[in-house]
């Protein structure tokens, strides 16, 4: 699972990119230079490995995507009826999981990711959230509606990254030598920067440090650690996925709220503090949680 030798580092990174964010990555064009590494080179680099090099999973364990993305929709009609106004903001910051930036490579990184199924389940479920769940927070919390969601979706380096290494496994290519390591030392970089970067954005996002404007949304922050990954689970149950891809569904939507739906609600002119507040809040609220979340699938 993910035990605390494997969470304590992903969240000291997370601490050392938010000092450094305060100091020399307070520059908004340095973090977005890194920001920009991650998204286009890093992580791109780390899924394309991912998709590439692992066992295939059972048929089963792709049932994951539609497990998490049920759980979401639950979550996010619950906490919008208990949610104090902006509701849109409440109810998508609950269900807004860093599946990118922490899930994926947390399970990489831990026992799971030597199971094809957590990991088949890991990566189609990443797929997932980028075309449902970044498209839903285009639609709801910015203005150009769906079909700028879609176009900013059709743009998105992570999916073109996984069709790439899906045309590469079906098609049986062979990758040449200086490519495999090319690949290799992008995606060993994906991680520590992803972390790094999120840490500096958090940092620095609009008064993320404000306890005032969590009111709005108070029920997204329970919401997104508790109740996310609990009706997850409940999903995975009833659907009897396999052990493995069943712990990665809950682990992916326990992860804290994606630092992509503060971007998207600041520019769409929803209450960037409140979103901002929100990703800090949860992030810090995660490690407790996750820990416990690793005890109860353990």
């Amino acid at each position: 699972m993910l035990p605390l030798s494997i969470l304590l580092p992903f969240f000291a990174l997370i601490a050392l990119g938010w000092l450094i964010g305060r100091g020399p990555l307070a520059d908004a064009r340095a973090q977005m230079g890194l920001r920009l590494f991650v998204l286009y080179a890093a992580l791109p680099a780390f899924l394309f490995r991912f998709v590439v090099e692992v066992e295939p999973p059972p048929t089963s364990a792709l049932l994951a995507p539609a497990a998490y993305l049920a759980a979401a929709l639950v979550c996010g009609l619950l906490v919008a009826a208990f949610a104090a106004r902006p509701r849109r903001l409440a109810a998508m910051g609950s269900v807004s999981a860093n599946v990118g930036y922490m899930g994926l490579p947390a399970i990489a990184v831990s026992p799971l990711g030597a199971d094809p199924a957590a990991v088949g389940a890991a990566i189609a479920i990443l797929v997932a959230d980028v075309f449902v769940v970044m498209n839903a927070n285009m639609v709801l919390l910015a203005s150009g509606g769906l079909r700028a969601g879609m176009r900013a979706v059709a743009r998105a380096p992570l999916v073109w990254a996984t069709a790439a290494g899906l045309a590469v496994r079906l098609a049986a290519l062979p990758l040449p030598e200086p490519l495999v390591r090319l690949v290799a030392l992008l995606a060993g970089g994906a991680v520590p920067a992803a972390l790094v970067s999120l840490g500096a954005a958090l940092a620095s996002g609009a008064g993320a440090l404000a306890l005032s404007p969590l009111r709005p949304v108070l029920a997204a922050l329970p919401g997104k650690l508790l109740l996310h990954p609990a009706l997850a689970w409940g999903v995975v149950s009833a659907l009897g996925l396999p052990a493995g891809a069943a712990r990665a569904t809950v682990l992916m939507a326990a992860t804290p709220t994606a630092l992509n739906y503060f971007l998207i609600a600041a520019a769409g002119g929803a209450d960037a503090r409140a979103a901002a507040a929100l990703c800090l809040w949860t992030t810090i609220g995660a490690l407790p949680t996750l820990s416990v979340w690793s005890v109860v699938l353990a």
